[in-house]
């Protein structure tokens, strides 16, 4: 993918990180990385806990980790930190309220004063919290305050986010804002990172990246990460690439897998709620 990236893309070439382990041993947080993302672009990043994605996610948003090696060339995300959104919202809240956080970080953007003002209305209502901008963080609930957290990563209309499971502690109605608010910034163009282990968020037709022991094992459609690319590939080795790098696969890409080879389903397999309503009443 390096090869066809853009260029302003935002490339990592020959990236490694290593750590070392209790043991004395040496391990790679990141081993050889070939990256790249465009500009706009929407990258999923998976894998298990300790395969890496989290490291690379940082490196992408700009932050400084020790002892990387290898070339890298931000493109057009600049040489400033993006900002990023982790799962644990009360890791990054800064100031004592919404309306103050969002400030907060128009403030450390360099955002003029008169305009912080109107932009942190815009804000708080894009991201429904205007009726809670004032209520502090111990009266709001976990999903309230990552919404918080959203809105000030968003907040600089900055060209890159990342968000790092920011959903992985979200109940449902938290996780669909969430993503909702990344999706509005997509569309505005805005390229966004989203690591995750919610496997069902994955698009049919987005890029996932799969890591596995610091390397990139997977770098392709959802749809060939969930089911593979090809069917008679299955029957030679029974394993995803979803699958392979260790993680599980979601209740309804494992369905379809099945009724696949009991012959009931054929490709291309459902992927929209609508797809498998047709799908089930057909069966």
């Amino acid at each position: 993918m390096i090869l066809q990236a853009p260029v302003d893309s935002l490339v990592l070439t020959d990236v490694n990180i290593e750590r070392i382990l209790e043991s004395g041993e040496v391990s790679p947080r990141l081993d050889h990385i070939d990256f790249s993302i465009a500009p706009s672009e929407w990258v999923n990043i998976v894998g298990t806990n300790g395969s890496g994605k989290s490291t690379l996610a940082r490196l992408l948003a700009g932050l400084t980790i020790d002892g990387v090696h290898g070339s890298w060339n931000r493109g057009f995300a600049g040489n400033r930190p993006m900002p990023y959104v982790m799962q644990s919202p009360d890791s990054q809240l800064f100031a004592e309220t919404p309306r103050q956080e969002v400030r907060f970080a128009l403030e450390w953007q360099g955002i003029e004063a008169d305009e912080i003002i109107q932009r942190t209305e815009l804000v708080l209502e894009h991201t429904g919290l205007l009726a809670i901008a004032d209520v502090p963080w111990n009266r709001l609930s976990g999903g309230q305050r990552q919404l918080a957290a959203v809105a000030a990563a968003t907040a600089a209309s900055a060209p890159l986010i990342v968000f790092d499971e920011a959903t992985s502690m979200l109940d449902d109605q938290s996780c669909a804002e969430v993503m909702r608010l990344a999706s509005a910034l997509h569309l505005q163009g805005t390229a966004v990172v989203w690591v995750t282990q919610r496997l069902q968020e994955l698009g049919g037709g987005s890029r996932v990246v799969a890591m596995r022991e610091g390397h990139i094992v997977f770098d392709g459609l959802g749809r060939h990460f969930l089911y593979g690319a090809h069917e008679e590939a299955l029957h030679l080795n029974p394993f995803t690439p979803c699958q392979a790098c260790g993680l599980r696969l979601p209740y309804l890409p494992a369905l379809a897998l099945e009724l696949g080879r009991q012959g009931k389903l054929a490709r291309p397999y459902p992927e929209t709620a609508a797809e498998w309503e047709q799908v089930l009443a057909r069966l």
